[in-house]
């Protein structure tokens, strides 16, 4: 098991000038291995899925947060896939919450897993 602070990823959470989360929501990150992330990244579909949602989240961060909020269930698990060796399993609320930390304008394209 991956702790968070060993995560790449970390300092945009655990930095005061970023995200500065908590030790209880830092605690609900879950680092995944390379090795899951690379399984999670060979399965995802190559085109849009049929059915999937889109959102501009140029419209605001809380307008984005009630967005997220309203698609599942909020005792559901996501995992962020950055790339083939950056994955991260959070709960969903966290990840609405906190949206904004996790999804850097311009520089992430991320996949997105529900569980």
């Amino acid at each position: 098991m991956i702790k968070i602070e060993d995560f790449s990823l970390a300092w945009r959470w655990i930095s005061s000038s970023h995200g500065d989360f908590s030790k209880a929501t830092l605690n609900k990150l879950n680092p995944l291995s390379e090795d899951q992330a690379r399984a999670l990244i060979a399965a995802t579909p190559i085109n849009f899925p049929v059915g999937a949602k889109r959102f501009d989240s140029t419209q605001g961060s809380e307008l984005t947060r009630q967005w997220l909020k309203g698609l599942v269930n909020d005792s559901q698990t996501v995992t962020i896939c950055w790339d083939q060796e950056t994955a991260l399993a959070l709960p969903w609320i966290v990840f609405c919450d906190h949206w904004d930390d996790f999804c850097y304008p311009s520089s992430d394209d991320i996949n997105l897993y529900l569980t």
